[in-house]
């Protein structure tokens, strides 16, 4: 656990060894981490890559919105994995090739998008009647969490010091 991070949640060695404390030890440790902010700042940037060009391939292109999306998708996910070797895991940015990261960021990030983002645009407009915008930020903001952890865990691993 990080020395400078302060909690009130206290959690026994049986806990600590457990899923669930791992888990918990884990985001605690992470989310006041300045990697997640900055991660977060990235994944502001993909919003309005992602937003932008739903927008403009479906209003302006012509594009169905769930064929739309799966561009606009793809065209934040190349933006962010960008973004994010440069600056977010900048440290990380040696160990391996910027080819075996993409490919895993692809992956692990092309889970989270199609269970996230993906089906939840589908079916909140679909069967709900929800506005194609708003049930995009939706689906955004439900992947964003697990995003980060795919990402910090396995697409940028610290290799050095595991």
């Amino acid at each position: 656990m990080d020395p400078d991070i302060e909690t009130n949640v206290t959690i026994s060695e049986t806990e600590t060894n457990s899923g669930v404390g791992r888990v918990i030890s884990y985001v605690r440790k992470n989310l006041f981490h300045p990697r997640f902010v900055k991660f977060g700042l990235v994944g502001v940037s993909g919003i309005a890559v992602n937003m932008g060009a739903l927008y403009l391939l479906t209003d302006f292109g012509k594009i169905p919105y769930f064929i739309a999306s799966l561009i606009a998708i793809e065209l934040s996910i190349l933006s962010n994995f960008s973004v994010n070797l440069g600056w977010t895991w900048k440290d990380r940015a040696e160990a391996g090739t910027v080819w075996s990261k993409l490919l895993r960021y692809h992956i692990g990030v092309g889970a989270t998008a199609l269970l996230g983002n993906y089906l939840i645009l589908i079916v909140m407009t679909e069967l709900f009647g929800v506005y194609y915008l708003v049930s995009n930020l939706v689906g955004i903001a439900i992947g964003t969490l697990a995003n980060y952890v795919v990402n910090d865990l396995w697409t940028f691993k610290n290799r050095v010091n595991p």
